[in-house]
């Protein structure tokens, strides 16, 4: 899968120099991904790395208010065998062979699990990360770990990961803070979140930083060369906002299309106006089915709108439930009750664009 699918709202990237702290420079031009890293790499040094909360705060500043901005983090390959463990805190490194892992674990038992958890007995297992659970922070003034246990507000990983960024230093993260936990004899009253996660992302510059700061506003949010926010949601009042693309093409090619000529791939249509618009503008399709801007995430193991919109395997919209993998999207049917089908991102069908 090419390295510019699924593009979030196209607006300027941010590059950075060498120095002894990173230097960002916004650049405020439309380009796609793979444009703003030639370009950061022949005027700066690459796309924007960040390693921790003091960057992505001077990423900030350089970006001043400004929304939508390119940085160097990509997926490097949509196979699941190439997923690589990490720790939330980037200054720990992940070490094979000096892990706990639970008998036969990790295995991703339940489908794709990313991330990690800590059992009852101080053993690790991985876990789907949507699931709400206790977690583990280390706080690194007090060098302590501190577990957070709210039975009325269990948090998803990446929630637990915010809340801890927030209030404490991370989630826990690494061999030395693991024994610590079990030298401080907090127990655990079942399986909590730790700092372990995996995933196919890595950095322009081939900078070995495991930091990573996703959106949690709307559970996840996702795209295969990340940005640095996202847009806000479509108005629900105009007339016309869609057009009919008749033309045979694969998702990424649709979703290019509509970027370049329009606003974006269709998002957001289960909204009822809008679901209502693009089902009449679908029967003049000349293709079985046509794109919208929803794909399969597979880090996250969820549906997202281009956008960053998350969407249940429950939304009413589906025609089938379930069986969800990497290299899924979805389009509508032309027929029949215009539902939603999942398939593959190289098939070609007509497409739907939203107009800006």
């Amino acid at each position: 899968m090419d390295q510019t699918l699924l593009l979030s709202v196209l607006l300027s990237q941010l590059c950075w120099s060498v120095s002894l702290d990173l230097q960002y420079h916004f650049i405020d031009k439309k380009m796609s991904w793979s444009e703003a890293q030639s370009h950061c790499r022949e005027q700066h040094t690459d796309l924007a790395s960040v390693n921790d909360m003091k960057d992505l705060k001077n990423l900030k500043a350089a970006a001043n208010g400004r929304t939508d901005a390119w940085i160097g983090l990509h997926q490097t390959s949509d196979n699941l065998t190439d997923r690589k463990w990490h720790w939330s805190q980037p200054t720990v490194r992940y070490k094979e062979g000096d892990s706990p892992w639970k008998q036969g674990e990790p295995n991703d038992d339940r489908g794709t699990e990313n991330c990690g958890m800590m059992d009852s007995d101080g053993l690790w297992n991985d876990h789907y990360c949507r699931t709400p659970h206790c977690f583990i922070c280390y706080n690194d003034s007090s060098n302590t770990t501190v577990m957070i246990n709210d039975a009325t507000n269990p948090r998803t990983w990446l929630k637990a990961q915010q809340f801890c960024r927030t209030h404490h230093t991370d989630l826990m993260s690494g061999l030395d803070q693991y024994k610590l936990f079990q030298k401080q004899n907090l127990t655990l009253p079942s399986r909590c979140w730790i700092g372990l996660f995996r995933d196919t992302w890595g950095w322009s510059d081939r900078s070995d930083s495991s930091f990573r700061n996703w959106n949690t506003w709307l559970n996840f949010s996702y795209c295969m060369c990340s940005v640095l926010f996202l847009s806000t949601t479509p108005k629900t009042n105009l007339k016309g906002s869609f057009v009919l693309v008749k033309e045979n093409k694969t998702w990424e090619e649709a979703l290019i299309h509509c970027r370049h000529n329009y606003r974006d791939l269709a998002w957001s249509i289960d909204i009822e106006s809008l679901k209502q618009e693009v089902q009449a503008d679908i029967r003049d399709a000349n293709s079985e089915f046509v794109w919208i801007g929803l794909h399969f995430a597979c880090f996250f193991e969820a549906w997202v709108w281009v956008d960053g919109k998350y969407v249940p395997e429950t939304n009413e919209n589906w025609k089938e439930r379930g069986g969800s993998e990497c290299g899924h999207v979805a389009a509508v049917e032309r027929g029949g009750d215009k539902k939603w089908v999942k398939k593959n991102f190289m098939d070609k069908y007509n497409f739907i664009c939203m107009r800006r």
